[in-house]
């Protein structure tokens, strides 16, 4: 449904259209139950607040906490006014390209990453998404707007404050990122190179920066569990060829969008790319990196996109467009595969009877992380 009604406000002259895949994901999200690892957490944090076992959170996200008692809305109301933000921003994120919309809850959707990555983070992929949107404003030199929605998003999440240099990285500066071959041989040598660096020794140097940003909760419940002795396997090798694609067509991506805001993106998503292989182990370092690890949601929301426009001009866009479909098909399958055991399923509050199934899914998970 967010696919078709994100076409129909694409074709529509009516700009407020856009509301509607927005709603249905704040609908679908509000209404869940037991879907994600951390949704008890944050469905205690609701009951609990600052009394809660997890500890202070940041003024904006109390703030709907209070709202939603307030108003007696219960959890569903402080689920769909979370995800609302998120989702709305991530939305107004393509404003300057409305026409790639219907690409965006296809990335969200068949890469798992709704399911996995916004109903897990919530407070830091609002941050993250507010992050997005205000990527406009560096490439428009507005620091004002660029910095006042720095300080929002780190009412989410206090470490979004450390991307207010960001600014003045692209402030006299187009991209960063230009020469394809250079970008394949850093992501080549970052996934190589993932399993030889020892994490856990590197982040013992950061460990009052952890503290500051809100991450030292991690290192608290999970110690030395958040390094694991993860391979990189076949989903891995995949998602490689994905980025790979990406970057060898993005001189081409960058003359059909021709965008300033898109090219800052792009580097962001390079960056990004890079953070993802060489701490693809720590679950600690891929949240802390999430704002630029974030960024390959919109950059394959607009290869899909380009994949899409261009199946048709040879032989060989066509076999590319086939290839990557054939691959975001493979990764649905894998979620729907794995999600009776795990908390990926999807249940909806109502459905009371399934309440027990996800309360075990969800003991299971902790008992396997617990373990590893």
């Amino acid at each position: 449904m967010m696919i078709v009604t994100s076409n129909l406000a694409v074709h529509s002259h009516k700009k407020w259209m856009i509301i509607i895949p927005v709603l249905l994901f704040s609908i679908i999200f509000g209404m869940r139950y037991g879907v994600g690892i951390d949704y008890y957490a944050y469905l205690d944090i609701f009951k609990y607040g600052n009394n809660s076992y997890y500890g202070d959170f940041e003024p904006a996200f109390m703030f709907i906490i209070s709202l939603s008692h307030y108003f007696n809305i219960g959890s569903f109301g402080y689920f769909f006014i979370l995800a609302f933000i998120q989702i709305l921003f991530l939305y107004l994120s393509f404003i300057k390209h409305r026409f790639v919309l219907p690409f965006l809850p296809v990335v969200l959707i068949f890469t798992g990453i709704a399911m996995t990555g916004f109903m897990n983070s919530i407070r830091q992929t609002i941050a993250f998404c507010i992050f997005v949107f205000s990527i406009h404003y560096i490439s428009n030199k507005k620091l004002i707007s660029y910095c006042a929605l720095i300080v929002l998003s780190s009412l989410f999440h206090r470490s979004a404050l450390i991307l207010f240099p960001l600014y003045f990285l692209w402030y006299n500066k187009d991209q960063w990122f230009s020469d394809i071959n250079k970008q394949v041989v850093l992501v080549l040598i970052s996934f190589i190179t993932a399993n030889i660096i020892s994490l856990q020794q590197i982040v013992e140097y950061f460990d009052l920066l952890i503290e500051w940003l809100g991450y030292s909760r991690y290192l608290d419940n999970h110690g030395d569990k958040m390094y694991n002795e993860s391979s990189i396997g076949l989903g891995y090798i995949m998602i490689l060829f994905i980025y790979l694609l990406i970057i060898s067509n993005s001189k081409k991506m960058k003359l059909m969008f021709a965008d300033k805001t898109f090219n800052i993106m792009y580097d962001l998503f390079i960056i990004g790319v890079l953070c993802e292989f060489l701490f693809h182990s720590s679950q600690m370092m891929m949240r802390i990196t999430y704002y630029f690890n974030g960024f390959k949601i919109i950059l394959m929301t607009y290869a899909l996109f380009y994949f899409y426009k261009q199946r048709f001009s040879n032989g060989i866009c066509f076999a590319r467009f086939v290839v990557v479909s054939l691959i975001f098909i493979l990764f649905f399958i894998r979620i729907i595969l794995f999600s009776e055991t795990n908390t990926v399923q999807y249940v909806f509050s109502f459905q009371k009877e399934w309440h027990s199934i996800k309360d075990a899914q969800h003991t299971n998970m902790i008992r396997i992380l617990k373990a590893n």
